[in-house]
């Protein structure tokens, strides 16, 4: 059989065409093993990730601000509301307090008008 031996430098002329066609192949299916090769592109992805996550960040804080503050609003509108009740409510009262008095009155005047008349027609029959 015959020997099938390589010397030195046909192993390196196969290893740098072997890197050359890994090179190749991996750059046409955008596979960088190397990030010095887009570290650009990768710093501003990076860079513009940042600032989305703080802008949403910053939103976030400002709904939670925004929260707080309705909550605070619906409490003071809740306690407005309850104090304009309870004027209502003492309003109805004296309402209530001023016809009780004039049903007193009217009914004392219509019973004092009502004698008076059943005097007159008792008058009238005797006399």
């Amino acid at each position: 059989m015959g020997d099938a031996l390589m010397n030195d430098d046909q192993l390196d002329s196969i290893a740098d065409q072997v890197k050359e066609k890994m090179i190749l192949w991996m750059d046409e299916r955008h596979i960088y093993p190397f990030p010095q090769k887009n570290q650009d592109i990768d710093t501003q992805l990076l860079e513009r990730m940042v600032r989305v996550e703080e802008g949403i960040k910053h939103q976030n804080e400002n709904l939670e601000k925004m929260m707080i503050q309705s909550d605070r609003r619906f409490t003071i509108l809740s306690e407005t509301m309850d104090k304009r009740f309870e004027a209502v409510d003492k309003r109805f009262e004296a309402i209530d307090i001023r016809f009780n008095r004039l049903y007193t009155f009217l009914s004392g005047i219509f019973l004092t008008i009502l004698a008076g008349m059943i005097t007159l027609i008792i008058q009238n029959l005797q006399g």
